[in-house]
């Protein structure tokens, strides 16, 4: 509502349009305003979404988290990777990343998890490779073995996984036709005994699976028309793209009551079952919040991730050049016998 001539009336129903996946071209038309209105009141509420969940999203309570990332299409011919990170238990989207599907990016998006939760949890994900290698890149420890013998080098240290670290995943074999034929599970971390304990410890169920992100991916498609299986409602543009997902992310969070949250007849969100809200919020209540970007702390957030994505086992850079010494001053006697030296050779 800042800076806005809308009436709240009229921005209420385009929140509510974006809420439930009208195209651009339907919401302009059904809430009367034109296409350029849109497109400001997307990019306003976008980057007021994600400074909220940045302030709002930390030291919480998470006991366990999947991961997965989905495909997505945009014009002409370009293709966005959406990573996410979900809550299991609560329904509560920590965090949501835009990029290629590459180490670094599945590395960011464990370090954003592991910044925002106040203990380490278990770690759940798809048969993609990158996974191991960047939990051991964010909270891998060094282990230097000893070496067997007095002859021989030494054996180089390397990055293990810590004893509290549970990682298990769920892999899908498919046909040439892409319909699943076998899936089969595996812990990576933590032992299959101990990983099924602390499953039923922490009251995440017995077994090892992904429902929880595969349900979330589904309604996610289904809220944002440009991420549908057969449309026609494909993005031009990346930032918008990306401020739809960001969005829904907040609105499912603290707007969005879940069914499975319901405790009798009270409807709760996942902010409720994460402890970040103790009521439902209304589209009033969301529109008129108050969120003021706070440098200070985001520049702490931010140095924190920056550290984690560093391995602990960092290996120092080759082909440095060594640093000049400063120049000395000479005294006129050094430079007489200098020269003198330099006569007599």
């Amino acid at each position: 509502m800042a800076r806005s001539k809308l009436p709240e009336e009229t921005v209420v129903r385009l929140l509510k349009c974006q809420r439930w996946g009208v195209c651009d071209e339907g919401t302009a038309d059904i809430c009367a305003v034109e296409l350029k209105t849109l497109h400001r009141f997307q990019r306003v509420a976008a980057q007021r979404a994600e400074t909220h969940h940045r302030q709002v999203v930390q030291e919480v309570d998470v006991q366990g988290v999947q991961l997965d990332e989905a495909h997505s299409k945009l014009r002409p011919k370009q293709v966005e990777w959406v990573h996410t990170a979900l809550a299991m238990g609560s329904w509560f989207l920590l965090w949501v990343d835009f990029g290629p599907r590459t180490q670094e990016q599945a590395a960011m998006l464990i370090a954003q998890v592991v910044a925002r939760a106040r203990e380490l949890p278990l770690f759940l994900t798809d048969g993609w490779k990158a996974y191991p290698a960047a939990l051991l890149q964010v909270i891998g420890v060094i282990y230097r073995p000893r070496r067997r013998g007095q002859v021989g080098r030494k054996p180089k240290p390397r990055l293990v996984a810590p004893k509290d670290l549970g990682y298990a995943q769920v892999v899908k074999v498919r046909n040439k036709a892409g319909h699943v034929v076998e899936v089969s599970r595996r812990v990576v971390f933590g032992g299959p005994r101990r990983f099924v304990k602390q499953l039923r410890l922490r009251e995440l169920g017995e077994t090892i699976q992904t429902a929880f992100m595969e349900r979330w991916y589904g309604t996610l498609r289904g809220l944002v028309a440009a991420l549908r299986r057969r449309t026609r409602c494909l993005s031009w543009s990346r930032p918008r793209h990306r401020g739809r997902v960001w969005l829904l992310v907040s609105l499912y969070n603290f707007v969005m009551p879940h069914k499975s949250l319901r405790q009798g007849r009270t409807q709760r969100t996942p902010a409720m079952a994460i402890g970040l809200t103790d009521h439902v919020w209304s589209y009033q209540e969301y529109l008129w919040l108050p969120v003021h970007a706070a440098p200070a702390l985001t520049q702490q957030m931010d140095e924190r991730i920056a550290h984690l994505l560093i391995p602990a086992l960092q290996e120092q850079p080759r082909g440095r050049k060594q640093a000049k010494s400063p120049p000395v001053e000479i005294s006129e006697v050094q430079e007489e016998e200098e020269t003198t030296r330099s006569k007599a050779a």
